[in-house]
C-alpha cells in the first residue's frame, strides 16, 4: 500500500515532468514559428550574378557627369538596369524606347540605370547627349560590375523591384510593348 508521503512524491515528480514537457513543447512551437518566418523573409543579397528572386548586391559607378551613383541611392524605387554599349546595334536601337518609357514613368517611382560596357567616357556621354537620354548613364570602364552581375551579352536588362529583389532578367532588345508588359506591372 502506498503511503501519503509516497503519493506526494509521485505528484511532485509528475508536476516536474509536466513542466518539462510544457517547456519543451513551447520551445518546439517557437522553433517551428521561427523556421516558418525564416522561409518567408526577404532573400539576402546575392554575392554572385543577379538571380530572379534574390536581392541585388549594392554597387557604385561613376556617371557621365563624374558623380558617384550607387544602386542603394534608389532604394524603394523600381530600377531597370540596362547593360549597353555604343558598338552594339540592338543596344543603340532600343534607347529611344527606353528613354520614352522612362520619361512616361519617371514619376512612378521608376528609374533606368544605363550601364555602359567599356566605352570611353567621352563616347558614352556623346551618345547620351545625341539621343537626349533623360536617365542616368553609368560607366563600367573595365566591365567589372556588369561581369559581377552575370551580364555577358548586350543588351541585357535586370529589373529590380522596389523591395530590392530581382524580378526579371531580359536578354536582348526591349521594345515599348515589352517594357509595358514586363516592367509596368511592378510600378505603383
Amino acid at each position: 500500500m502506498t503511503t501519503r508521503k509516497e503519493l506526494a512524491a509521485k505528484r511532485q515528480q509528475q508536476r516536474k515532468t509536466n513542466r518539462i514537457l510544457f517547456i519543451v513543447g513551447g520551445v518546439l512551437i517557437l522553433a517551428a514559428a521561427a523556421f516558418a518566418l525564416w522561409g518567408k523573409s526577404p532573400a539576402p543579397a546575392a554575392d554572385g550574378p543577379a538571380q530572379v528572386g534574390q536581392k541585388l548586391k549594392d554597387f557604385s559607378l561613376i556617371d557621365i557627369s563624374g558623380n558617384t551613383v550607387r544602386l542603394s541611392d534608389y532604394a524603394g524605387k523600381v530600377v531597370l538596369i540596362n547593360a549597353w554599349a555604343t558598338w552594339c546595334p540592338p543596344c543603340t536601337a532600343e534607347m529611344p524606347d527606353l528613354n520614352a518609357y522612362y520619361q512616361a514613368h519617371q514619376e512612378d517611382n521608376f528609374v533606368i540605370l544605363a550601364i555602359n560596357a567599356g566605352d570611353p567616357a567621352s563616347a558614352a556621354a556623346a551618345f547620351a547627349e545625341e539621343k537626349g537620354l533623360a536617365f542616368p548613364v553609368l560607366l563600367d570602364s573595365n566591365v567589372q560590375v556588369l561581369n559581377s552581375l552575370g551580364v555577358h551579352s548586350y543588351p541585357t536588362s535586370i529589373l529590380v523591384g522596389a523591395d530590392g529583389v530581382v524580378k526579371s532578367i531580359h536578354l536582348g532588345m526591349y521594345s515599348m510593348q515589352g517594357l509595358e508588359t514586363e516592367v509596368t506591372p511592378y510600378l505603383p
